[in-house]
């Protein structure tokens, strides 16, 4: 009866809690506007579907397939804010959804692959990982479940799509490479005939995505993206990291902060991971989550940026190590653990409901900078109340939203940049952030010639043409 009444209780409290967490989001999450990242994943698309080529018209060091996610939604639906958000909603569902399934594929109870499930529910209150912006560390990670459930198929052909399912979370975002040594723990690699279905896979889906570039001659252009700018972006990080003392005692801080957050979850991770199991689960079950949880830990710490959302890919192989801590529970007497999982239940209550205002302070680290985007949102539909349809835009600034807000395209600015002289765009937007490079000599002479400067917006000031 209280087996019955447990596999009742978990299904109906998860629904509960999805429930809350959509009227939260609704609440909360949805109506922020675009980020950096956010505001180049919808302008990136919404070109790509007007043909401009990515890396050669549209410039950015991540993959293809990341962009191309934002072209597909595009030719559905216009990306607005709402509906990004609710897209980001989406991957989190799915994501819920694949954790059961790979739990069940790693041996766990049904209350088990529940208890993940509703971990990683629960970890998407705290807003520290940035959990509602659609950034490529999210995105990536439908791809890399897809490709752990396949992975512990026995039957060999199923491992030709995991292969294909890693393909495409390394062609979303390159960090998957630091997952690779999971496949070993999960017997994908034991033999010469499982490596090459799994090599056979990903090189089918790879050879798909590289080949427009090969046939349109912008092979250069692409490798240089994904390969040599990133190589300068990792160096510069590192650069950045050694020789800024305030970042690294902001990371100090960050770091406290993540660990009252999600400490107490690494904590039953440990704690479920010790001793013997009287009903055990897949044999590779415990190297599989670790090498899986400090995969990502190298992924997020590779580039010395350590910027808060790459660590929201922590977050599915922390929710298994939570269910296989619940298998551990429910076999035997753990009053460690249901003092731990008391403490969790406390800690989501609090952060569910705001007590003492604990999200803001929360925010406070989640290095999503509120200010800075609504200026960005504020100018862009500045220019676009009084912009006619001729005016353009030159925007010497991180942040390609200003473009999405007034329906700009990003092939323009690069020829307003070499038309300048003779077609000198209407507007002028240029940001006083540090981490902005220094406009040309020539670009401030222009600006300070022929332009006046009719807006301040937090860091951005706005030109127009006299």
């Amino acid at each position: 009866m209280r087996k019955n009444y447990f596999s009742w209780a978990i299904p109906i409290l998860l629904t509960l809690l999805t429930g809350f967490l959509l009227f939260e989001s609704l609440r909360l999450y949805l109506f922020l506007p675009y980020t950096d990242n956010e505001g180049a994943f919808v302008l990136f698309g919404r070109e790509m579907g007007r043909g401009a080529r990515l890396y050669t018209d549209l410039w950015d060091h991540k993959p293809p397939l990341l962009f191309a996610q934002s072209w597909i939604l595009q030719a559905l639906i216009p990306l607005t804010e709402t509906r990004l958000h609710l897209y980001a909603l989406l991957t989190h569902a799915l994501n819920a959804f694949l954790i059961f399934h790979v739990a069940r594929r790693l041996s766990f109870s049904t209350e088990g692959a529940w208890a993940s499930t509703l971990a990683y529910v629960f970890f998407l209150f705290p807003p520290l990982f940035q959990p509602w912006a659609v950034e490529a560390d999210l995105l990536i990670q439908p791809f890399l479940l897809l490709s752990f459930w396949a992975a512990f198929f026995q039957n060999k052909r199923v491992l030709f799509l995991s292969g294909a399912f890693w393909a495409a979370a390394f062609f979303t975002k390159q960090s998957a490479l630091f997952v690779i040594p999971v496949y070993l723990m999960a017997g994908a690699f034991s033999d010469i005939p499982k490596i090459l279905r799994w090599l056979a896979g990903a090189g089918l889906v790879a050879g798909v995505v590289v080949l427009p570039f090969l046939l349109n001659r912008s092979w250069t252009d692409f490798y240089a993206a994904l390969i040599g700018f990133n190589q300068h972006y990792i160096e510069k990080g590192w650069d950045f990291f050694f020789a800024t003392p305030a970042f690294r005692d902001f990371l100090v801080s960050w770091t406290k902060m993540a660990g009252w957050t999600y400490g107490l979850a690494f904590l039953i991770m440990v704690l479920g991971s010790a001793g013997t199991f009287s009903k055990p689960p897949h044999s590779r079950t415990l190297f599989f989550l670790w090498v899986w949880l400090f995969g990502v830990l190298a992924a997020c710490g590779v580039s010395g940026y350590f910027f808060t959302y790459y660590f929201i890919a922590l977050l599915p192989p922390l929710a298994l190590g939570v269910g296989l801590a619940w298998m551990k529970l429910r076999q035997g007497h753990r009053e460690d653990l249901y003092i731990c999982f008391i403490l969790l239940a406390a800690e989501v209550a609090v952060l569910g409901t705001d007590a003492g205002g604990i999200r803001d302070k929360v925010s406070t680290y989640a290095q999503y900078s509120a200010p800075r985007y609504l200026a960005d949102k504020a100018m862009g539909l500045l220019i676009a109340a009084e912009a006619k349809p001729a005016d353009r835009l030159l925007s010497w600034s991180d942040d390609p939203q200003i473009y999405v807000y007034l329906e700009g395209r990003a092939e323009d600015a690069l020829k307003t940049m070499e038309n300048f002289s003779r077609h000198p765009p209407r507007y002028c937007v240029v940001s006083r952030m540090d981490q902005v490079i220094t406009p040309p000599g020539w670009f401030l002479a222009q600006l300070q010639e022929h332009y006046l400067r009719v807006k301040s917006m937090g860091d951005l000031d706005l030109y127009r043409l006299r």
